[in-house]
């Protein structure tokens, strides 16, 4: 099994507090600073089927990002999040497998604008919430090269969250959703799963499962981002993963990630790892 780096789904940050069913109370807030960083270039995109795609140039991806949670009411969180993307391609490997050559390229910029609005529906045994979330095209693009920053589309999506504390140590929720894009792209279904338990006083571990799976009912295609795996049409990924979140004092505390892929469609095969630093009030 080799480790998936997956471009939308570690742009999220590696959250325990701020995610699920729970919101944040009124005038309360979360902000992290995150970065995931890739272990080497790769040269290889997994495909649908469990085909394997060779690349002419090896890719590097870095990304960075912000992200704030903060609690208008009691029931009802605005959420954002900007992610700042550091990409590149390098020399030709040694064994072309693509008979159109993209030239050798770098690119840095800011990638897709996310903000969202959440709804809590339950605070009961269960929790529920709902939420509303848009991803805007605020994106860099060097198309000659294969290089963006982020989707060539506006999105537009609606969310459920469904979750249950067992204890002050162990919780768990599930969230799933659809997005709709802009563009002719294909609308998309992502799946959640996390289940979390305290080992000690401030320090979780946190088990997830991620699936995205694209609707396949767009049209948008791009030869170039499918020879970079940058953000092209029919993305989809399975991955299981493992975070795990460290508090200090004064509501200061430290995130780690890491993810492994099951399959995917147009992403790539190379290991990741996120670190992110973070401030509750």
């Amino acid at each position: 099994m080799k480790t998936l780096t997956l471009y939308t789904l570690l742009t999220l940050p590696a959250l325990t507090f701020a995610g699920g069913p729970w919101l944040i109370k009124k005038n309360s807030g979360f902000f992290q600073l995150q970065t995931t960083l890739p272990v080497s270039s790769f040269n290889h995109l997994f495909l649908e089927n469990n085909k394997d795609l060779a690349l002419n140039r090896s890719v590097l991806d870095y990304t960075y990002q912000v992200y704030l949670e903060y609690g208008i009411t009691d029931r009802v969180n605005i959420i954002s999040s900007l992610p700042f993307k550091q990409i590149s391609t390098g020399n030709l490997e040694n064994k072309i497998t693509n008979p159109k050559t993209l030239p050798k390229g770098n690119l840095i910029g800011v990638g897709n604008y996310k903000v969202a609005l959440k709804y809590r529906l339950s605070d009961k045994k269960i929790k529920a919430a709902i939420s509303i979330q848009t991803s805007l095209k605020t994106i860099r693009k060097k198309m000659e090269a294969g290089l963006i920053t982020g989707y060539d589309a506006n999105a537009i999506g609606s969310y459920l969250f469904i979750g249950k504390s067992f204890s002050a140590k162990c919780y768990s929720y599930f969230e799933t959703g659809i997005s709709f894009y802009s563009n002719d792209f294909s609308n998309i279904l992502d799946i959640h799963y996390e289940l979390g338990y305290r080992i000690k006083k401030s320090l979780w571990t946190v088990l997830t499962f991620d699936m995205r799976a694209s609707l396949k009912d767009g049209n948008y295609s791009n030869e170039n981002l499918q020879q970079t795996g940058f953000y092209t049409n029919n993305q989809e990924y399975v991955s299981p993963g493992l975070k795990i979140n460290y508090e200090i004092k004064n509501e200061i505390g430290f995130s780690v990630a890491t993810y492994t892929g099951l399959s995917g469609n147009y992403v790539g095969k190379i290991g990741t790892f996120s670190l992110g630093i973070y401030k509750k009030w």
